[in-house]
């Protein structure tokens, strides 16, 4: 919810609903949905006050109506856009994960320093989109009934020839610069064996490699949580 301040200074006090960088649409420790739609309405409301600075509730205010009018727009701008473009995929009927690959932001935004994934992330605004409006069931028949995470996993081992081999799969993609692949075999040597040191070890190290290149702080932090906790675990 945003406020006018009052003497004539026309300044809007945006709460959470701006800050610079790309927003938080979806938290990933978990919330209820934040309806898109309400957002980029309260962003309407703001720049129909015609503000000439406004404060955020976190980062650097704006000053001066150019600036302040300039950045809300194309804040507004950009959900709008993701928010369009995630329906119209939708409506071709394309899967979170097919949509998170096809909807970017167009360059002219995404190179704007308050729109960067500072904070909130682009694909995960995406998938809440989707969830939000259809729900968690993808489109893929196959998903309805999925087989247990362990079952799979025991599959995969047989495919690779025996967990050896998955083991010697997931070090390998870690070597190679492939952490996210490193922490998906570790998952599913994890469901094979709870207990297992090595591969809870093995995907910490995916995990802290992946928080290096992520920009996102939710995310990275996340990561390196789940790393720390891994160790902590194994008493490391």
């Amino acid at each position: 919810m945003s406020f006018t301040c009052g003497f004539g200074r026309r300044v809007v006090f945006t709460g959470d609903n701006f800050y610079r960088s790309w927003p938080n649409l979806y938290a990933i420790r978990g919330a209820a949905y934040r309806d898109v739609l309400d957002w980029i309405h309260s962003l309407d409301m703001m720049l129909a006050e015609k503000p000439a600075h406004a404060v955020p509730g976190h980062t650097l205010p704006l000053v001066g109506e150019a600036e302040t009018t300039e950045v809300l727009g194309n804040y507004r701008k950009a959900i709008r856009y993701v928010f369009d473009a995630t329906i119209a995929g939708m409506n071709q009927g394309m899967t979170p994960d097919e949509l998170v690959h096809t909807v970017k932001l167009p360059p002219e935004l995404a190179s704007q320093d308050y729109l960067m994934e500072f904070y909130g992330n682009v694909e995960w605004a995406v998938r809440s989109i989707f969830a939000g409006t259809l729900g968690w069931f993808d489109g893929n028949p196959t998903h309805l009934f999925s087989l247990p995470i362990a079952e799979e996993a025991k599959r995969m081992a047989e495919l690779e020839g025996g967990v050896e081999q998955l083991q010697a799969r997931a070090r390998k993609a870690l070597e190679a610069g492939d952490a996210q692949w490193c922490a998906q075999l570790c998952d599913h040597l994890i469901a094979l064996d709870p207990k297992s040191n090595w591969s809870k070890l093995l995907k910490a190290d995916a995990l802290e490699v992946l928080a290096e290149h992520l920009v996102t702080a939710t995310g990275r932090n996340y990561y390196l949580t789940v790393a720390q906790q891994l160790r902590a675990d194994l008493g490391e």
